[in-house]
């Protein structure tokens, strides 16, 4: 299987994940309210980007019309007056070292109920219980924002593919495959003065352990036809055995079809040998490449070292992949990693190569 898909990516000849990505906020120089319901990305497209961004200027074509699909032409998403659904279905067919699997990556239904000009209600439902439900109030006030419900803390960068690091390994030394554990109660409120964003937001959690909180803050400037952006973000959250806090450094680069993203966090957790905090460090970058309208190349590196103060081990991890969006409504995505493992206490896997293909259907 991994030769067949080195053949493939070689015939396609380029690459990335698929869409809901941050670095089309840095290519366009806009935050992610530009295309997302959720006012700090991810999650269900707005009109915006499935009628005009998407088909216009992402996909290899737009939506079919009435003489080509007949029924595939785009009906719009609107299934009531201001009610709008949207989807993604992504499924990963993977091969390493003589394993593999073809397993559901995500599955998620979308609801926005807009009940004024500048308030709405959204909802997602996502596999194995998963999912954010809030209520959003748009304000005039310097692009600003108030939400409430339940929905996963702004911090970093959401890169679609959550086998990035940062993703993966946030607040878990081991892994998850899931961002279920991210998910909590609260209070957020954004303001975007000029080229500025922050966000801060308060979460639920008991008042003797300390209060839960995430905040972020982003720059960008602009110079001819680069675009460069600078920010920070923190995260805390309680659990059992103690706080988990993560603090990171995030940046973007994007000159004309280039677009260059990175993060460094330092991961806090609790369960040290002595029952002390450790600390440890993760690096996720990824530098994107259009060649054409609909065609990508994705090239990503991702560095753990899961306790800086132990010889307890360290990953990276390189990759490369090639995508191809024919029509606003699929993506096809072909990559391979390779894994480098510095074996210690905390890691025992060795040395390997995978493959993945991914098949992604999004509305």
């Amino acid at each position: 299987m991994l030769r067949a898909v080195l053949l493939v990516w070689g015939l396609m000849a380029v690459a990335t994940s698929a869409r809901a990505l941050p670095r089309y906020a840095a290519e366009y120089g806009q935050s992610c309210i530009l295309c997302h319901e959720n006012p700090t990305g991810g999650g269900m497209r707005n009109e915006y980007a499935t009628e005009y961004l998407i088909p216009e200027e992402i996909a290899a074509r737009g939506w079919p019309t009435s003489d080509e699909g007949g029924l595939l032409a785009h009906p719009g998403s609107a299934i009531a007056p201001n009610v709008n659904i949207g989807a993604d279905l992504r499924t990963l067919a993977w091969q390493r070292e003589g394993d593999g699997d073809i397993f559901a990556m995500q599955g998620d239904l979308y609801f926005n109920i807009r009940m004024t000009p500048t308030a709405s209600i959204y909802f997602e439902q996502g596999l194995r219980g998963s999912g954010e439900i809030f209520a959003v109030l748009h304000t005039m006030t310097m692009d600003g924002y108030l939400k409430a419900g339940r929905f996963i803390p702004d911090f970093g960068w959401k890169f679609a593919d959550h086998t990035m690091f940062n993703r993966r390994f946030l607040l878990v030394t081991e892994g998850s495959d899931s961002p279920a554990f991210l998910y909590n109660s609260g209070v957020e409120v954004g303001i975007s003065p000029g080229p500025l964003e922050f966000t801060c937001a308060v979460l639920s959690g008991r008042q003797q352990y300390g209060a839960n909180y995430a905040g972020r803050v982003f720059l960008r400037q602009e110079w001819g036809v680069l675009r460069v952006g600078l920010g920070a973000s923190v995260l805390r959250l309680y659990d059992p055995l103690g706080h988990r806090r993560a603090v990171g450094g995030i940046w973007s680069v994007s000159a004309g079809p280039v677009t260059w993203l990175g993060e460094v966090d330092e991961n806090k957790l609790p369960g040290g040998p002595a029952g002390e905090n450790t600390l440890g460090n993760l690096v996720s970058q990824e530098v994107a490449l259009r060649v054409a309208r609909g065609w990508d190349v994705r090239l990503t590196y991702c560095f753990q070292d899961p306790d800086r103060a132990e010889k307890s081990g360290a990953r990276e991890r390189y990759g490369a992949g090639a995508s191809y969006m024919p029509r606003p409504y699929l993506a096809f995505q072909v990559g391979v990693n390779r894994w480098l493992i510095d074996p210690g206490p905390a890691l025992e896997e060795g040395d390997q190569t995978e493959a993945e293909l991914m098949l992604h259907f999004f509305y």
